[in-house]
């Protein structure tokens, strides 16, 4: 789902919270990831309905 340069991009702030595991990281990307896809459909239906 992440390319590796895109892992490179937040393993200084991962590090920073204790994540130093590549293979950590990248589940805690992807748990983000699917966590933002979550609200942004959440607020998509959200305003579907007001409209």
């Amino acid at each position: 789902m992440f390319t590796e340069e895109e892992l490179k991009e937040y393993e200084g702030q991962l590090k920073q919270l204790g994540i130093t595991e590549d293979k950590k990281q990248k589940e805690v990307l992807e748990y983000f990831y699917q966590l933002g896809k979550i609200i942004y459909n959440v607020n998509i239906n959200r305003y579907e309905e007001e409209n």
